[in-house]
């Protein structure tokens, strides 16, 4: 008896390649000295994924700048493999995540085209812009590699300063050959993108949303997650409801600050809302921020979580983003009725209050198991200077293995979720004004006076701006 079908990912080509690109610029976040193994693990893939892609689309100019950088992987991966260096391990998970995204890609662009079929002045325009934007992908992401590289780089060379031994299995030749190889992979795609980054993406196609995608998605998503989290927990599973739940928080905002820009909003509900929104997003990125250090060896996201999360970010991402980032106010207007959006997004707030009340139960399972060594630095950096308790044994120290959460960091987390519990309710009673229409004088209608929440005195800080992403 076979078994339930696998989801499929429904997003379009420019949706994906739009997720790969943002997630890209998120892999530059903090990247971390223990992050540069798992990036170097995971840069020939991507790299891979993005030449593919990039042979799929026509291309006029037969610029040569992908070919080259897939040369390079290739070499690259040849050499790991002959030196034993990064050696076997996890893969980063901004970059797995990037190939993925351009490999569904190159699957529906290789189904859909007849190789030879020739493409109209629109059609060009927009291979143009996906050929631009896989370009600028591979760029950031392989600029992310190398400050990761750099860094370890770096604290391999403290530790050789100090007469320490580094780490088995590290080498400081090694991950500076690598970081030197992939310099010349971004100067490639650099020279690429001079004079067509953000120019080209003027040509991309974009279909008119459906209005009610954005609800569904939230639906969807909310259902998911409590599904998810009534089974075994994980924290790639936790992790990811904290991201998507941030991320619509900021979405929350930005759709906000455009409604009152463009008059379907009161500006002094949005301003009013701002503040409980933003301590929302800030509590929701600790507790993911946190999480993802503490993954074991287990970093697989459920299928199902993780593409109801994916559409989310499509559905709203169709309404925000243009080209390079925000789209501007008038845009997102022409595109959906932001009023209407707002009341999804609302209802989503509403539904939050008990998705982190969920979260809560899921950290307090016992069978929620953590990497025994981020375990360890978290329980030392949360436990009392006096402590001399040893809340990771040994063995399970040095294999790291994975472990139950030792009661430190079982306890911080709490408070990190209760932060968040605290600010989602105060987010979803603050944001009770985003439904209402600006109120608007009619003539011959009798004055009834004023309603009780318009006696408020006017706020002296200006609405919130509609926002600037790099």
């Amino acid at each position: 008896m076979s078994g339930p079908e696998p989801p499929v990912d429904g997003r379009s080509v420019g949706e994906l390649l739009l997720d790969a690109d943002l997630t890209a610029r998120a892999s530059l976040w903090d990247p971390r000295p223990e992050q540069a193994k798992d990036r170097a693990r995971s840069w020939g893939e991507l790299a891979e994924a993005a030449a593919d892609l990039w042979a799929s689309i026509p291309d006029r100019s037969a610029d040569p700048s992908m070919s080259r950088i897939a040369e390079l992987a290739r070499g690259l991966h040849r050499t790991h493999l002959r030196a034993g260096w990064p050696g076997p391990g996890p893969g980063d998970p901004h970059l797995e995540s990037i190939a993925t995204s351009l490999a569904r890609a190159a699957e529906l662009v290789q189904a859909r085209r007849h190789p030879t079929a020739p493409l109209s002045r629109e059609g060009n325009l927009d291979a143009d812009g996906a050929r631009t934007r896989i370009m600028h992908t591979l760029y950031v992401a392989t600029h992310g590699a190398g400050v990761a590289l750099r860094n370890h780089l770096a604290d391999l060379q403290r530790r050789l300063d100090a007469r320490q031994a580094i780490p088995a299995g590290d080498s400081l030749q090694h991950a500076r050959d690598t970081m030197r190889r992939l310099d010349s992979a971004e100067r490639l795609a650099g020279t690429y993108l001079h004079g067509r980054w953000p120019a080209a993406l003027t040509g991309e196609h974009r279909d008119h949303p459906e209005q009610a995608r954005v609800a569904a998605a939230l639906a969807r998503w909310d259902l998911q997650a409590h599904r998810t989290l009534a089974g075994p927990p994980t924290t790639p599973n936790l992790e990811w409801i904290a991201r998507i739940q941030q991320g619509f928080v900021i979405t929350t905002a930005v759709v906000g600050a455009a409604a009152a820009h463009q008059g379907q909003l009161d500006p002094s509900d949005v301003a009013r809302t701002r503040p409980a929104l933003t301590d929302l997003e800030h509590a929701w990125a600790a507790l993911a921020g946190d999480l993802a250090q503490l993954h074991g060896r287990h970093r697989v996201i459920d299928p199902a979580l993780l593409l109801a999360g994916r559409e989310v970010q499509a559905a709203l991402r169709e309404i925000t983003h243009q080209h390079a980032g925000y789209a501007t106010p008038a845009a997102m207007a022409s595109r959906a009725d932001l009023a209407h959006t707002l009341g999804s997004l609302r209802a989503s707030l509403t539904a939050g209050v008990d998705l982190a009340h969920v979260t809560r139960d899921a950290l307090a399972d016992p069978d929620l198991t953590v990497s025994a060594r981020a375990a360890h630095a978290m329980a030392v950096h949360a436990s009392a200077p006096t402590t001399n308790a040893a809340w990771v044994d040994a063995g399970s120290l040095h294999h790291n293995r994975d472990i139950p959460l030792p009661q430190p960091v079982r306890s911080a987390l709490v408070d990190r979720v209760e932060q968040v519990i605290t600010c989602a309710v105060t987010a979803d009673s603050a944001s009770l004004g985003l439904h209402r229409q600006p109120i608007t004088d009619q003539p011959g209608a009798p004055s009834l006076g004023r309603a009780h929440e318009d006696r408020t005195p006017p706020s002296s800080t200006p609405p919130p701006g509609w926002g600037c992403e790099r």
